[in-house]
């Protein structure tokens, strides 16, 4: 498996989001924030360079006309709900959270991940 630059960029800005809010979450929480940094961390890197290469693939057939930012964003988008259920069943698993834990603390991490990359974007090639 190789990263283009780009991508190994964005999976340690995910990484780094990801743990830092699941761990902090942790933290007040009184957990193991330092496993919980761990998990995310593992998971990101395994759902990351999914997701990109599922995104990158998909991509050229909603921008063939080159749609608006907004095909782009529900894409990347609607990408996220299988992340959010694999990192959840992976908190679940390793974690022995409910689903429901599971599920909120990888919505949590996700929704930040995602909402810094929108924003990112929009500031960076606006």
């Amino acid at each position: 498996m190789s990263f283009d630059s780009l991508e190994f960029i964005t999976l340690l800005i995910s990484i780094a989001i990801e743990a830092t809010i699941v761990s902090t979450w942790g933290k007040f929480r009184n957990l193991e924030w330092r496993l919980l940094a761990i998990v995310a961390a593992a998971s990101t890197l395994i759902t990351h360079p999914i997701l990109w290469k599922v995104f990158n693939d998909l991509l050229p057939t909603i921008n063939g006309d080159r749609s608006s930012d907004d095909r782009y964003n529900n894409l990347a988008l609607l990408l996220e709900v299988p992340v959010v259920i694999a990192e959840g069943s992976i908190y679940k698993w390793v974690m022995k959270y409910s689903w429901l834990a599971g599920m909120s603390i990888s919505l949590m991490a996700n929704l930040a991940s995602y909402l810094f990359g929108v924003c990112f974007l929009n500031t960076t090639f606006d």
